[in-house]
């Protein structure tokens, strides 16, 4: 845990700090600010670039039970038939297990 100075101290600090060294101090961040905030933009830029490309993957979503008339986003889960299949591509109408744009995830178990 960091030591952060109180109020208190903190004023009794800066009355102790002369003119001269306080404007030195002030020109010194001055000079650094710049060259810290290119450093952060340099060091975040490519997270928010991954970011991005993770956000724009397709989401796994579990969309009920598979219905003719719907149009099923890559990544859409459904149930048919008993089991649980996976869109690989965008479909509309292509009931799962047929015209291969459905991968099964969840084969129907017997009972």
């Amino acid at each position: 845990m960091t030591n952060v100075p109180t109020l208190e101290e903190r004023r009794a600090i800066e009355a102790k700090v002369s003119p001269q060294r306080r404007a030195e101090i002030e020109g010194l961040v001055k000079s650094l600010a710049p060259v810290i905030g290119d450093f952060v933009l340099a060091a975040i830029t490519p997270l928010r670039e991954r970011i991005k490309e993770l956000e724009s993957r397709p989401t796994l979503r579990y969309l009920g039970i598979w219905d003719a008339s719907r149009t099923y986003p890559p990544g859409s889960f459904v149930t048919h038939a008993g089991s649980v299949w996976h869109a690989d591509v965008q479909s509309t109408g292509i009931r799962p297990g047929e015209g291969g744009f459905w991968k099964l995830a969840v084969k129907r178990g017997s009972k």
